[in-house]
């Protein structure tokens, strides 16, 4: 590799500073202090479109995880008392997932704090180097996948 950087371990940086940031801007209060971080960015998700039609197969293919890794977290969820399933109409095999009111509420919490996470992350990045960032991490994205 010589003096090239490594993608792999400049991503793995980010990942751990921003990983660090977050936890730091959230330290969870009581309520919700058992969730993991995945558990708790699927949960953002549902809440995020809880007037849509979610299912399990959407949470798979936006997070990028496999079917029992995506059931293991919605069951979490649900006996957390944050996400409920309801059967629908179209078809009974499959369940809408719906956000309960508790969170709802942590969630309204949580997006305030993300706001103010994603402007301290985009300070003194130009529009332009934005959409070249997010471009090529499309691209290693598809590369991956």
């Amino acid at each position: 590799m010589g003096d090239t950087p490594s993608i792999g371990f400049t991503i793995r940086r980010l990942s751990n500073l921003l990983r660090r940031k977050v936890l730091e801007m959230t330290a969870p209060p009581e309520k919700h202090d058992r969730m993991s971080e995945t558990a708790g960015m699927v949960m953002g998700f549902i809440c995020d479109r809880w007037e849509q039609e979610v299912y399990q197969r959407d949470v798979e293919r936006v997070f990028c995880i496999r079917r029992s890794t995506a059931s293991r977290f919605l069951i979490g969820l649900e006996q957390e008392g944050m996400l409920r399933r309801e059967n629908t109409s179209q078809d009974a095999r499959r369940k809408r997932l719906i956000p309960t009111e508790k969170a709802l509420a942590i969630h309204a919490e949580l997006v305030k704090k993300k706001v103010a996470l994603e402007s301290l992350i985009r300070s003194g990045i130009s529009d332009e180097e934005l959409e070249t960032f997010l471009y090529v991490a499309k691209k290693i994205e598809q590369n991956l996948a």
